[in-house]
């Protein structure tokens, strides 16, 4: 369970650090924007998802930047990988007809020019890079920190570190918007004042307020060696894999459920009540949107399948001149959304799977727990796509309504 702290410790002064999944709580009842606690926690303005303190038009002298996502946009799906310490971040630009950089509050100009002075060698120019702190949106409109950000990650190469997305919003118009990769730091080491402790003292933010912020006492010593020497320390996580329940592989949202149930219907073979065969090129299509690394996946002919409703060639390593490259198989299970697919469907699958392959588990329905818990405690090298997921996927290819569903299945599925 989260620890929390109250709004009146925060202005208090009680309150003296920032701690990783630490909950801070608004001012309750919570009637209008003074009971937010963030702005009196990080004195920043109350509103919007990039709030900077410091100039940033003519002179770049931001001090620092507070990232809050709420995780609400559904064309802009911020990402936090706890396994790795990877937060990717979309910019501030989501109007038709305007320049990438042409953004109220100037986030996409402050991104552009932080990545730009991260690939810089120079001491003096990375010093004029702001510290990043990651909120997020918790219940109640409380918010929950999330660790201290820095642009770029050590394992990908600095020309996707920051990218400029084509997007498009059902209103119409296109613009462009930013995918920007942060790395979470871990600041285990703590800092001069404060060694070997995590947290981060609030005092830096007055001492950064203050444009001491690369002196003071209180900067976090991976902060310090990663703007001196570039280094890239993440706070990475073990993420044991978990058995899902059947609330969380099915969509919660209402329009969800109707565009996975239209999915069903669209598919399913009435005439013969049974798991209909021309769903299965929609869950290889589904499949290849999941994973770019995907070489190719083509649909079996059911005579000749071996069991296996698709097989596809996965490349790995793929920044090597000789990428390695495994076979995977699909399964595919037009399922009604509450009839839960089982261990026998699943052993299908495993019992197909050659040394050093693996599988691909689709269904519009669900896994049921007992199959689940097979596949997670045995380590079969199965990954499962559930109804929520293929939403999901679906979604991360601006696939977001109903209408845009039924268009592209008619364009790319239809009936005979």
């Amino acid at each position: 369970m989260n620890n929390k702290v109250t709004f009146e410790d925060v202005i208090s002064g009680k309150s003296k650090k920032l701690i990783i999944d630490c909950i801070y709580e608004n001012k309750q009842p919570n009637k209008d924007m003074s009971c937010r606690v963030l702005p009196k926690l990080m004195k920043v303005q109350n509103t919007g998802g990039f709030r900077p303190i410091g100039e940033y038009k003519n002179n770049f002298a931001v001090k620092y930047v507070v990232l809050y996502s709420t995780g609400e946009d559904i064309y802009w799906q911020d990402d936090l990988d706890e396994e790795l310490g990877l937060f990717i971040y979309y910019g501030d630009n989501q109007r038709a007809g305007r320049d990438i950089l042409d953004t109220k509050l100037g986030g996409n100009l402050i991104l552009q020019k932080s990545f730009e002075l991260a690939c810089s060698g120079n001491l003096d120019d990375r010093k004029k890079i702001p510290p990043f702190f990651l909120f997020q949106k918790d219940e109640n409109a409380n918010v929950k920190f999330s660790g201290l950000l820095v642009p770029g990650y050590k394992n990908i190469n600095e020309k996707e570190w920051l990218t400029a997305l084509w997007a498009k919003r059902n209103e119409g118009g296109r613009f462009q918007n930013y995918k920007a990769m942060f790395t979470v730091l871990d600041t285990e080491d703590g800092s001069i004042a404060n060694p070997n402790n995590a947290s981060i003292d609030l005092q830096w933010i007055d001492d950064l307020l203050n444009g001491k912020g690369y002196d003071s006492e209180h900067a976090p010593k991976a902060w310090k060696n990663w703007i001196d020497k570039s280094v890239y320390k993440p706070l990475t996580v073990n993420v044991d894999s978990r058995i899902r329940t059947k609330e969380e592989q099915l969509p919660k949202e209402k329009e969800r459920l109707e565009m996975l149930q239209y999915i069903h219907d669209y598919f399913y073979n009435k005439e013969r009540k049974s798991d209909a065969t021309n769903f299965e090129p929609f869950a290889i299509a589904l499949t290849t949107l999941a994973d770019t690394n995907i070489i190719s996946c083509d649909n079996t002919r059911p005579s000749k399948d071996g069991g296996r409703d698709g097989v596809g060639e996965y490349r790995i390593m793929n920044g090597l001149n000789q990428a390695l490259k495994t076979v995977f198989a699909v399964e595919a299970k037009c399922y009604d959304l509450n009839n839960s697919a089982g261990v026998k469907e699943t052993s299908r699958l495993i019992s197909r799977i050659r040394h050093r392959q693996f599988g691909v588990f689709v269904t519009t329905s669900y896994v049921d727990i007992q199959a689940y818990k097979e596949i997670i405690e045995d380590e079969h090298p199965i990954a499962i796509i559930a109804g929520a997921d293929i939403i999901d996927i679906l979604y991360q290819n601006e696939i977001t309504d109903l209408h845009k569903l039924k268009e592209y299945l008619n364009n790319n599925f239809p009936k005979e």
